[in-house]
């Protein structure tokens, strides 16, 4: 009995050391089980973070609230340097703040990263347009849409560098070949119209600027190109009605207002389009001070096509006055002369129109005309004196 309370005792004191031994061997530190954990923890925390900030920085970015969506975005780029997506969105916002060399670097860094980031080199061409360079923004918009060719802002982009680099069959030829991916497309089609127009085919550009109103979602996107459009196909009638479905705030342009009434006088309601510049004249806005040479242009012909002689001279006065170098007052001037039968005068004016322009034929045959007039009636003055 005594050896078996002995025994017990020194199991009792054995399980205690060893006990004692393992906490002291705890103290120690984790085990390698234990840091694996640990760092998975810590992996599955910062994602965790990652995505939160991630998810900040794009809808402070589409808030425009761009200093707080980079302030979101630099944290996830300093815990994982390498994401091709972190800093192609870090790029977008830079972009937008107008730091263009920021933005480069970051896009370019997202295309090392994964030389398949389609919007990587997009935006890269964006950037390259905006400094100008229309070669490299070209090579870029190019790759972009090798990668991802059935994406439309590419070929759009793509397209319209050609168009702006005059490269005007490239960019049909590019367009044509895509026509499977984008046949019922707004912007392709007013994409073809802005081409059709680049080649001299007025007619075939209406046709497309149409279709493009047609197929747009909101059809004022294209109405005020499809008002210029038809104005440039001399289809006077479609332009009027394309620029009556503008907004108030954009067909009382004076741009708009002055092709209205060219539209207007071509389609014999040359009373109309004078009466209209002549109310813009007399708005609360306008000024004597401030007619353009537009204005005058446009309203001092109008009014001698409807016989308003007195408004188209004070226009032609004006542009002599205030262009000097400009035939055309010079032009209207010598007609109005011509017209009220003080030839000698008309001839001096529309010398002078000569001269500021010598390529202008209307000038040289009006000059001609008042010429040969004025010598015919000074022969029959002198037939009539007699010997």
């Amino acid at each position: 009995m005594k050896r078996a309370h002995i025994l017990s005792n020194s199991l009792s004191f054995a399980a205690a050391l060893t006990l004692s031994v393992g906490a002291i061997t705890a103290c120690k530190g984790p085990s390698a089980a234990g840091l694996e954990a640990r760092k998975a923890a810590k992996t599955r925390f910062d994602r965790v973070g990652v995505g939160v900030a991630t998810d900040q920085a794009e809808q402070a970015l589409e808030a425009g609230q761009f200093s707080a969506a980079l302030k979101h975005i630099d944290k996830v780029v300093a815990v994982t340097p390498d994401d091709f997506n972190a800093r192609l969105l870090r790029g977008r916002i830079v972009l937008e703040m107008g730091r263009l060399e920021s933005a480069a670097t970051d896009f370019k860094m997202a295309c090392e990263l994964n030389p398949g980031c389609d919007e990587g080199r997009y935006y890269l061409g964006v950037v390259y347009q905006r400094w100008g360079r229309d070669d490299e923004a070209l090579a870029n918009y190019s790759v972009a849409l090798a990668i991802e060719p059935s994406n439309t802002h590419y070929l759009l982009s793509e397209a319209e560098t050609l168009l702006v680099l005059g490269r005007v069959s490239e960019a049909k030829q590019l367009v044509d070949d895509s026509l499977c991916h984008f046949e019922f497309n707004s912007a392709l089609a007013h994409l073809r119209s802005e081409i059709a127009a680049a080649e001299g085919d007025d007619v075939e550009a209406l046709h497309f600027i149409e279709l493009a109103v047609t197929l747009a979602p909101d059809p004022m996107l294209y109405q005020e190109d499809a008002a210029v459009v038809a104005f440039n196909a001399e289809q006077w009638d479609r332009c009027l009605t394309a620029l009556a479905t503008l907004p108030p705030e954009t067909s009382q342009r004076e741009d708009l207002l002055r092709m209205r009434a060219r539209c207007l006088v071509l389609t014999n309601r040359g009373h109309e389009a004078r009466d209209m510049l002549v109310r813009l004249e007399n708005a609360p806005a306008s000024s004597k001070a401030g007619y353009t040479l537009e204005h005058d242009l446009t309203l001092g012909y109008i009014a001698w096509l409807i016989g308003d002689a007195p408004r188209a001279e004070a226009c032609a006065d004006r542009l002599m006055a205030r262009n000097p170098t400009l035939c055309d007052g010079y032009l209207l001037k010598g007609v109005i002369l011509e017209r009220r039968g003080d030839l000698e005068a008309a001839a001096t004016v529309l010398a002078k129109a000569c001269q500021v322009d010598p390529n202008r034929k209307l000038a040289r045959d009006l000059l001609l005309r008042t010429q040969a007039a004025h010598l015919a009636i000074a022969g029959v003055a002198v037939a009539a004196v007699g010997p």
